[in-house]
């Protein structure tokens, strides 16, 4: 039973490491994620403020095209619009059914009912990184849970936090 126990501990510190660098990198990720998103932001901003700026002197200039030179040869730069349609949100369709419906309970409530019929609830899981409670690391360590009852998400981080630095709770 000893060669056992011997046996798991390796596995088990193998299996800590493994999460400890997983949760890493993707802290390190999550970081550059958001690097990259405020950058992309800050550009997609500027490029709609330099685009108002080149269509006004376009169209102030009656310009149809501009060639472009350089790495853009061959290509042209003019102004260009287009319509699209939005359509109405689902609560709008449904302002509308239930006011053309209003003397009509009967149809109302079927058709209600099978709009309702076809909605789907979809389970997303993923971790998840948010504020944490502020909790003293002492009121933690001295909290002796009784049996059967579920710890609390001060004393789960806690413990998950002593687990990985490898310190009692």
């Amino acid at each position: 039973m000893s060669d056992e126990s011997a046996n798991t501990q390796p596995t088990e510190e193998m299996n800590i490491e493994f999460f400890k660098m997983t949760l890493k990198e993707y802290l390190k990720l999550d970081e550059e994620t958001k690097t990259l998103a405020k950058a992309l932001k800050q550009r997609r901003d500027k490029m709609i403020a330099l685009n108002t700026t080149l269509l006004a002197f376009l169209n102030k200039n009656d310009i149809n095209q501009v060639q472009l030179e350089g790495a853009y040869q061959g290509q042209e730069l003019k102004p260009d619009k287009t319509q699209k349609v939005k359509s109405p949100a689902a609560g709008t369709i449904l302002d509308v059914i239930r006011a053309k419906l209003a003397d009509k309970p009967e149809l109302l409530e079927e058709i209600t009912r099978e709009i309702d019929s076809l909605k789907e609830t979809v389970e997303v899981e993923k971790v998840k990184i948010s504020k944490a409670k502020k909790v003293t690391p002492t009121a933690v360590a001295g909290v002796i849970r009784k049996k059967n009852k579920k710890p609390t998400l001060a004393e789960e981080s806690a413990e998950s936090n002593a687990l990985l630095l490898g310190t009692d709770a």
